[in-house]
């Protein structure tokens, strides 16, 4: 069976790491690559989340009430949190250089973890973590 195209871009990201070919390959179907230039906000603070972002290429800024928060490179992942728990967004997330990433669509993973509950209970330990190192930032 040929992989999809973002198959490969799937395979080091953390929150995906328990998935096997077959369920990377539904989460790669959910996938669509986006350039953005610096400066340009993808998620504000407090916004509900529809999308989450994977970045393929370029820095990304978190910051949480005004204040830098963290930056995340290549293979990093933003947005996750509040499209899994359906919460309002924690961070404001902005390209700080012209980026590449991998959009989810909120809609279409939520069908792709209905159609394959696996999916949900391999990520849900990575999500966990990342909900617990936010309660522990300012």
């Amino acid at each position: 069976m040929a992989r999809h195209a973002y198959h490969e871009n799937l395979t080091g990201i953390p929150l995906f790491a328990g998935l096997d070919d077959d369920e990377l390959d539904l989460v790669a179907q959910a996938a669509t690559e986006l350039r953005f230039p610096a400066g340009r906000v993808l998620m504000r603070e407090g916004d509900v989340a529809h999308e989450m972002f994977i970045v393929t290429d370029g820095t990304l800024e978190v910051t949480r009430g005004g204040q830098h928060v963290a930056d995340i490179g290549a293979g990093g992942f933003a947005g996750e949190i509040a499209l899994l728990t359906h919460q309002h967004r924690t961070s404001t997330v902005a390209c700080s250089t012209d980026c590449t990433v991998l959009h989810i669509d909120g809609r279409v993973f939520s069908t792709v973890i209905e159609e394959t509950p696996g999916i949900a209970a391999k990520t849900m330990p990575i999500i966990a973590a990342r909900l617990s190192e936010n309660a522990d930032r300012p």
